[in-house]
């Protein structure tokens, strides 16, 4: 293992080509007034890969709680858009939980709105319209 001493930044650079869809992704990401651009890509990036990332450096039990919260973050995040895009074609879409809570993935918290957090067993998607700020649904 190296020391800290020694350990070097590991960096990504991503670009696009000016007209194309992803540079219109990266500079809303760029330009995002509430979150940094850091924070958007690694809380998506860590969604999406970090249980791969972690195989064979974690127990089975941590790789499967990793999993589960990266399951949780993505279906939250399908809520949004859902939300925000497809209110009307969704109507009976139930994504399942587990007992462990989430952490509030919005500002809900910061705004005064109750966070969400799941208990065993199904969450309605009126659960999940009562638990965030309708107004806030752009903040992963």
């Amino acid at each position: 293992m190296t020391s800290s001493k020694n350990a070097r930044r590991v960096s990504l650079r991503v670009e696009a080509a000016p007209d194309s869809i992803e540079a219109k992704l990266l500079n809303h990401i760029k330009d995002d007034p509430i979150t940094p651009s850091r924070a958007v890509m690694l809380r998506a990036l860590k969604a999406f890969y970090l249980p791969w990332a972690l195989e064979g450096e974690l127990s089975e039990a941590d790789l499967r709680s990793l999993a589960q919260s990266a399951i949780e973050e993505l279906q939250f995040r399908i809520f949004q858009i859902r939300q925000r895009y497809l209110a009307d074609e969704a109507p009976g879409y139930k994504p399942v939980t587990t007992s462990t809570p989430m952490q509030p993935i919005n500002s809900a918290s910061a705004n005064g709105a109750k966070p969400f957090t799941p208990t065993l067993g199904t969450v309605s998607i009126e659960d999940m319209r009562q638990s965030i700020d309708p107004t806030n649904l752009d903040d992963f």
